[in-house]
């Protein structure tokens, strides 16, 4: 009777173990949203206005997995993307299409931590270490390109030399302040700074919009430049390129010697393959997911956000620190606003940013007040930013001396949502005495008015996320007013900028981003309208989905359950 006793007892642990190991599930990386939509910021409508600092927001890298989960192996990912290809090669495609983050692998991956945070993480660069003028990386060892090739530093100087001296290079502007590479050996590169660049992390991370990846220098000095970008692009990532049919679809297929390793300990990717197609409409997109004829798509409409939630068939994932950015910029070269800070100030205080994301957002968005992104080193909602108030715009359009019968023009983009925006905040201007007339034009004819010639007055512009303090700001207001929208002058704002990238201190960089956030709020140039944030929309048979800081998708641990 007493082994009867104990064998019924050994029974009943072996099915509490066998229920537990059956209810395990993916713990990869996160995949909800890292971070919250900005709370109301306190009403500090004062241009003087200045706030109690907020604590630094973490910038860790991600976390490691805490559970080994089972995960399933093969099947191909079929994946909707809107932006047809260019070129497969990152140097040169004007358009980020998200099969290079399974082609090629960053110096650095751009990953976010628990609390909301983003940083670096080691990729094809295992450690680094920057000081002064100089960054040193340390390389991974044993790295293949997918053409049998090595990874190592005389390849890693090869495409930094690339990405700073190629007449046809995209990242000339954005690394221009590298001056020389050395090969310290051959697992050490050297980078070496016109000045310190606190930046240099995330803009040679897989956190840019256009990340700068690298590629084979085998590959390209055997095909030549065009025919490796459109024929034969070769990446040290998880996936190899098969096909390239242009409008249509590009194929990838899994890379076996990948080295990076899974939640089972083999080499990643889960996937047998990716086919990515090309499906401009955002609402054809949603119609072949929900038909599962597609796997996963990205930004799909506000108005479709809470069909998709409430159906057990999909997973939704909206991304508050990555998005569409809508804001505002004066001309300081010309215009009435050159000369006219109460203008400006009333022209921002009457823009009822929570109206806008209720009728332009559909249901997905928050009221962007500053330039900076939730995550960022510097962002703080204690800041002073422009709230919501008519009376006081009225008060500032008289005190300024406007006269309303000159009125402004107010340039805007030719896509649906920005002549609707422009719209609204001509109703918004009219009612406080500020007569608008609206100007629409087409992208590349915006890009030359505002960023070139200088030939507008006000203008809405549309920005994706930027990983970094430095590198938003910068691109919004570069020094010496070259380039960005407002061709601003301002010593005291370039100093402060300057400021912030040339310290690697985070606990630094938090105020001096602090300060120079009160001087764009006290010179009323530019500003936040609100942001639509990014969103990605998969099957529920697709798991370990991990949110990017870009629009790239991070497909590496990605995996089917069927």
């Amino acid at each position: 009777m007493h082994s009867l006793i104990i064998r019924a007892l050994v029974l009943i642990i072996l099915a509490a173990l066998l229920a537990a190991c059956a209810s395990a599930t993916p713990t990869a990386l996160p995949t909800a949203a890292p971070a919250a939509p900005p709370a109301t910021a306190p009403d500090k409508t004062a241009p003087t206005a200045t706030a109690k600092p907020a604590a630094a927001t973490p910038t860790a890298a991600a976390p490691t997995p805490t559970a080994a989960p089972k995960v399933k192996r093969g099947g191909t990912l079929r994946a909707a993307q809107q932006n047809d290809w260019v070129s497969m090669d990152p140097l040169l495609s004007s358009v980020n299409t998200p099969d290079r983050q399974m082609i090629y692998d960053p110096l650095v991956f751009w990953r976010s931590d628990s609390k909301g945070g983003w940083g670096p993480a080691p990729a094809l660069a295992e450690s680094w270490d920057l000081k002064g003028n100089t960054a040193t990386f340390k390389l991974r060892k044993g790295v293949k390109f997918q053409d049998g090739s090595d990874w190592n530093a005389q390849v890693a100087k090869w495409n930094i030399d690339r990405f700073i001296t190629n007449p046809k290079s995209r990242f000339k502007s954005s690394l221009g302040d590298i001056q020389s590479v050395e090969v310290v050996d051959d697992n050490t590169i050297r980078i070496n700074m016109k000045q310190p660049m606190a930046s240099l992390l995330p803009r040679l991370s897989s956190g840019q919009v256009d990340s700068p990846y690298m590629v084979s220098k085998a590959a390209v000095e055997k095909y030549g430049e065009e025919d490796f970008g459109r024929k034969n692009p070769v990446g040290s990532g998880p996936m190899q390129f098969v096909e390239w049919k242009s409008g249509d679809h590009v194929t990838l297929k899994k890379w076996d010697q990948y080295w990076q390793k899974g939640l089972d300990g083999q080499p990643l990717p889960y996937l047998d393959g990716i086919y990515y197609r090309l499906i401009i409409d955002d609402s054809v997109r949603l119609l072949e997911l929900k038909a599962g004829n597609i796997d996963m798509t990205e930004l799909i409409q506000g108005k479709d956000i809470a069909s998709v939630k409430s159906s057990p068939e999909m997973t939704f994932t909206e991304g508050t620190w990555i998005g569409n950015n809508y804001r505002i910029a004066f001309n300081s070269t010309a215009g009435p606003f050159k000369d006219n800070l109460q203008l400006r100030q009333a022209a921002l205080l009457a823009l009822d940013r929570e109206a806008m994301v209720k009728t332009l957002g559909l249901g997905s968005g928050f009221a962007a007040k500053y330039l900076l992104a939730p995550g960022m080193v510097g962002y703080d909602e204690s800041l002073p930013t422009y709230r919501y108030d008519q009376a006081k715009a009225k008060q500032l359009v008289k005190e300024s001396g406007f006269a309303e019968a000159s009125g402004v023009t107010l340039l805007v983009i030719s896509r649906q949502i920005d002549k609707q925006q422009g719209e609204m905040i001509k109703s918004m201007w009219d009612a406080v005495g500020i007569k608008t007339t609206i100007d629409t034009i087409e992208r590349a004819a915006h890009t030359q008015k505002t960023q070139q010639a200088r030939s507008f007055e006000v203008t809405t512009v549309r920005n994706t996320g930027l990983p970094d303090a430095d590198i938003t700001l910068t691109n919004l207001l570069p020094p010496k007013g070259e380039g960005g929208y407002t061709g601003l002058n301002d010593p005291a704002l370039d100093k402060c900028l300057n400021d912030g990238r040339s310290t690697y201190d985070a606990k630094q960089q938090t105020e001096i981003y602090k300060q120079c956030q009160n001087l764009i709020y006290e010179g009323a140039w530019i500003n936040g309208l609100w942001t639509q944030p990014w969103n990605w929309v998969t099957s529920s048979k697709m798991k370990g989905l991990i949110p990017s800081w870009g629009t790239n998708w991070e497909l590496r641990e990605v995996w089917l359950d069927r």
